[in-house]
């Protein structure tokens, strides 16, 4: 597999999606790039709403050029930073997480109009190529099921009351007992994500982790401690 992805090289040649230097078969940004994004462990503590703890993890702060990144990525249809925002995102899985014990990979979903505007779920392309790196199944778990107001434009407590009830687990069978990983781009309030852990701890998931591409590092208590399983 190597040796094809060398030879697909010559004819094309892989680019860094920061800046589109050409960049070696077995990399997924320049080393000048990389120092700029300054990939960290960020970890943050969340609580559902039914009490509930669990942990969320992100290899970048939401700071240039990582948000440019992440605008380009969301709203511009440039789908190859999925590569290596899954790449980093696996990183910090592994130096946290024993991932033999993780059972599946979901994403925070779109509302379907929204998803069909858009053309891609950001967040479920991420997932797919850390189920790839992996090898732990992906499994579109949960659903929206209503259109609800865009988080960023709404105040804290706004924030909150907007996610309640927007998700439904679509698979509960598949959760009960089972360790999942949850998908979304950036951690802002962390309603979301907890919301989205709120519907698979009541459908039977025993242990959440949220994994997103940045946070916001502002709202949400810090975690110093490795989770263990």
């Amino acid at each position: 597999m190597l040796n094809l992805k060398k030879f697909l090289s010559i004819f094309f040649p892989q680019r860094c999606p920061f800046c589109k230097e050409v960049i070696s078969f077995d990399k997924v940004v320049c080393e000048t790039c990389e120092k700029k994004i300054n990939p960290r462990i960020i970890k943050n503590t969340l609580t559902t709403r039914g009490g509930r703890d669990f942990i969320c993890i992100s290899p970048f702060a939401y700071i240039e050029p990582i948000r440019s990144a992440i605008h380009e990525y969301k709203f511009h249809g440039v789908k190859s930073f999925s590569v290596p925002f899954g790449r980093y995102i696996t990183n910090v899985l592994r130096e946290n997480f024993d991932v033999t014990k993780i059972d599946l990979i979901t994403s925070v979903p779109l509302y379907k109009t929204r998803k069909k505007e858009r053309g891609f779920n950001q967040s479920e392309l991420f997932a797919l190529e850390i189920s790839h790196l992996t090898g732990i199944k992906y499994v579109e778990i949960l659903k929206k099921v209503k259109n609800n107001k865009i988080q960023h434009e709404l105040n804290l407590s706004e924030r909150t009351e907007n996610v309640k009830d927007v998700y439904s687990a679509a698979n509960e069978v598949i959760l009960r007992g089972q360790t999942v990983v949850v998908c979304d781009d950036i951690l802002t309030t962390g309603n979301t994500m907890a919301e989205c852990a709120n519907v698979l701890f009541l459908a039977g998931a025993k242990k959440i982790i949220g994994v997103t591409i940045a946070n916001v590092e502002n709202t949400t208590k810090k975690s110093t401690k490795k989770y263990e399983f």
